[in-house]
């Protein structure tokens, strides 16, 4: 049984890769010319990271994923950029340090919706965090511990059939109703959370994400993990007007759970056994879209940013040879681009190896 002891044992062993070792790959790192790839295909000279599928938006995730691998690739001046962009036009909530979570570029540029979301303001902190430490800028961690009070304010609650239990909201707003909160699940990444809570001494955030993969373990028991849930005072339900389903948003836990050192989590094996047809096929389709409940799939796709985890989450198990990664191309969607190329740098800092150029 997966209990918020055991999760945060599990982490507290995991190896948190130092700065130092990142740096000293990152010069000879042969997956450099990958990175560099995605950033001329979706980063813009200012810094700001275009998913052209969502009529040329930027989010508060895409941000926070380009920061996260810029760092992991010792890219100070990449960085900044995308720092600096996600400073001037989406931290401009004017009572937190939460970010807008949607900019597009229509009327000369602008937010079009101000409430936050919740991963992206947690990949933007970890990114913070991993980038003091690697380049020495004591500036990055107080941004992040802004981000992370902030986070333990408005988007941490008691569980509805729990006290003793907590929860992440996935936004400040249009998460909380009359029987209880609906969740991503998919908004937790334990390792990141971990990083965050013992760089800024903001311990709310360990607590609330190993809480997080113990529900998710009680979601599990029997079936895939949906992308979004209803908690209620008597249990999970159905959430209105969201996915039930595994998809776009829940394929990235397993991403998320093995790169924290949770590969045995439920979550991944399910996953895994979903997808093992598909790891070894000739076909490059993947599937995204499964029903929990029937096990029908109901939607592939070729990107190899999708095949990237079905392969992470196999590999993580024993069930590929290494090498089985499938190449990594930057022309593809932003999203499984960029899914793609954080299974790479997953893989290498969960230190097992799954690529090989």
């Amino acid at each position: 049984m997966t209990t918020r002891r055991s999760v945060l044992g599990l982490i507290a062993g995991l190896p948190l890769i130092a700065a130092g070792s990142r740096l000293a790959a990152q010069s000879s790192d042969p997956m450099t010319p990958l990175w560099q790839a995605w950033k001329d295909v979706h980063m813009t000279a200012e810094g700001r990271v275009v998913d052209a599928f969502q009529e040329d938006a930027s989010h508060s995730e895409s941000q926070g994923y380009g920061l996260l691998l810029a760092e992991a690739f010792g890219d100070r001046e990449g960085f900044e950029q995308l720092l600096d962009w996600s400073l001037s036009n989406l931290a401009v909530r004017p009572d937190d340090a939460l970010l807008s979570w949607r900019w597009q570029p229509a009327e000369g540029g602008r937010v079009t919706d101000s409430n936050n979301a919740t991963d992206g303001d947690i990949f933007h902190a970890w990114a913070l965090v991993r980038a003091a430490e690697r380049f020495g800028e004591a500036r990055y961690t107080e941004l992040a511990t802004a981000i992370a009070n902030d986070i333990e304010r408005l988007c941490i609650r008691p569980c509805p059939d729990d006290p003793d239990c907590t929860l992440l909201l996935p936004g400040v707003e249009g998460f909380e109703y009359e029987d209880g909160f609906i969740v991503n699940p998919a908004y937790t990444c334990p390792r990141a959370m971990t990083q965050i809570a013992r760089a800024t001494g903001v311990s709310a955030l360990e607590t609330v994400s190993a809480d997080s993969v113990a529900m998710l373990a009680r979601l599990t028991r029997e079936s895939l993990p949906p992308d979004w849930v209803a908690v209620t005072s008597s249990g999970f339900a159905e959430p209105p007007e969201k996915s039930f389903d595994f998809g776009y948003e829940a394929l990235r836990l397993p991403l998320y759970l093995v790169w924290s050192g949770l590969a045995g989590h439920p979550a991944v094996l399910y996953a895994a056994e979903a997808w093992q047809p598909f790891v070894n096929a000739e076909t490059p389709q993947t599937p995204t879209i499964i029903d929990r409940t029937s096990g029908e799939i109901m939607e592939t796709s070729p990107d190899t940013g999708y095949r990237a985890i079905a392969v992470l989450a196999a590999c993580s198990r024993g069930d590929v040879s290494p090498g089985a990664m499938p190449a990594f191309t930057a022309n593809q969607p932003y999203y499984p681009a960029t899914l793609h190329l954080l299974a790479l740098v997953a893989q290498r800092e969960a230190q097992f190896s799954c690529y090989s150029l």
